[in-house]
């Protein structure tokens, strides 16, 4: 124990999200001073209190020689922790109202400074933890050695990127890396003996890599909670019932063929869309063009998430679309089997087809994913439009006044990273508009619903004639 006398555990009397009959908690965490733990948020958060345990090698009701209750107020999570995102700045801090007394099985450790880089993928790193072995025996502490992987690997098979993974190295006991009971705990550099991560859990889309986060980029929340600034929270289920995702496999869509020639069928690129009712999603072309199939999930931020393949028999583009410019770029597809609407998946209203958009008081709400820290977030956010002839001077030569608009976004709610979003009126709640291109720096390139309504409305095209008029315009 003197070993790792700075490891601690955390109990914590949660219902689990995924489990309901699950009444506690059992976590990893480190001691960073007599009144400092830190550990994920994913372990304390919400919880009206919870328990530290310190200074033992195996927790359990029987065994526990320091057991400290934290009440709620003294425990901070990280302001933009969201339960929807995996990994996402997931950590807490705990402070302790009477110090811990140090001895030779409790004790501290320090944390890296800012400018740590983690770029060496030959450098061992300690993991420690209270893992729980199976669902009913105690949590002992074990720890096992690990490198961590390439930022591009990372990339290509885990988002955020900013998760970080180490392989599976030589651990004691069962052989695994990590197990049940070890999110929260340190991962501490060999070379220096200081704190360079935290763990987070498991992934088993590749291979069940432990996954951590690097340290250095909570630092400031670490030092002083209240010192990062809250942003909105992300949607609940119910507020986005009418959004939903469209993902295509790169190397298929016209628009991105040049980018994605070598990818693998199974590189997916992800857009937003938008309900328009049980069987009709509303999209941007360019998100479905040249793609043989796409799928469309709905109920998107919830854990029971639907998704659904379509085939390109059942996608239809504009016929006015050309893939040169951004004008018409609009698709409709036709599901085969009605979605079952419920509290988290539902549709929006169309404006009627006299709607002008000439009002520019008027206020909307612009719903689509944002990118926030390097973590994806589905937001809404409320913006003025703008008649398209003030944005076509900073927009390209393709930008098309006659039949689009655009409204600025600000940066510091979000880098819009996905366009297919549903844009709503504040005076109707109806859409009134859809995203169809972001540019860093620019305004954001819309297409009214209201001239476009007979298009929606009318009669699917048959896949026959679809295929015409792609071989027509050279797709």
């Amino acid at each position: 124990m003197s070993q790792a006398k700075f490891v601690a555990g955390i109990h914590a009397p949660a219902n689990h999200p995924n489990d309901a009959n699950r009444k506690i908690t059992r976590c990893t965490a480190f001691i960073l001073s007599k009144t400092e733990i830190i550990t994920n948020a994913h372990c304390v958060y919400d919880a009206p209190y919870v328990y530290v345990v310190a200074g033992t090698k195996v927790v359990s009701d029987a065994n526990q020689k320091i057991k400290i209750k934290v009440e709620k107020e003294n425990i901070a999570w990280h302001p933009h922790y969201s339960r929807l995102i995996f990994g996402a700045f997931d950590i807490a801090k705990i402070t302790l109202k009477t110090p811990l007394e140090f001895s030779d099985t409790v004790g501290s450790i320090e944390l890296v400074g800012k400018d740590y880089k983690l770029n060496n993928q030959s450098e061992v790193v300690t993991v420690y933890g209270y893992s729980r072995l199976n669902n009913t025996g105690p949590s002992i502490l074990r720890r096992c050695d690990a490198n961590y992987i390439s930022g591009v690997e990372r990339a290509n098979t885990f988002k955020p990127s900013k998760v970080l993974y180490f392989t599976t190295g030589e651990a004691t006991n069962d052989g695994k890396i990590i197990t049940p009971g070890d999110s929260g705990g340190p991962v501490v550099s060999k070379t220096n003996g200081k704190i360079v991560g935290i763990t987070n859990g498991i992934n088993g889309t590749t291979g069940g890599r432990g996954a951590f986060l690097p340290i250095t980029l909570f630092l400031d929340f670490i030092h002083d909670p209240k010192s990062v600034k809250p942003i909105p929270p992300p949607l609940t289920p119910n507020e986005a019932k009418f959004i939903a995702d469209i993902t295509a496999p790169a190397k298929f869509l016209t628009a991105y063929k040049k980018d994605f020639a070598d990818a693998n069928e199974t590189y997916q690129l992800k857009f937003n869309a938008i309900i328009l009712s049980k069987t009709e999603i509303l999209t941007c072309a360019h998100s479905v063009l040249g793609a043989p199939y796409v799928y469309v999930t709905v109920n998107k931020l919830s854990r029971n998430a639907t998704e659904l393949k379509v085939t390109e028999d059942q996608i239809e583009i504009h016929q006015k679309y050309e893939l040169s410019g951004f004008a018409f770029d609009i698709a409709k597809i036709t599901l085969k089997e009605p979605l079952e609407f419920n509290d988290n998946v539902g549709s929006i209203d169309l404006v009627d087809k006299d709607y002008k958009m000439n009002d520019p008081s008027e206020m909307v709400t612009v719903y689509g994913d944002v990118i926030l820290d390097g973590t994806m977030r589905t937001r809404r956010y409320d913006t003025k439009y703008l008649d398209g002839a003030k944005c076509k001077p900073k927009l390209s030569a393709a930008f098309d006044a006659n039949h689009l608009m655009c409204y600025t976004l600000d940066e510091s709610m979000g880098t819009s990273s996905t366009v297919g979003g549903p844009m709503i009126s504040k005076k109707n709640n109806k859409l009134v508009g859809i995203t169809i291109f972001r540019s860093g720096g620019k305004p954001v390139i819309f297409q009214p619903i209201a001239p476009l309504l007979d298009w929606i409305l009318k009669s699917k095209v048959g896949p026959n004639q679809r295929r015409r008029m792609a071989l027509k315009k050279g797709f």
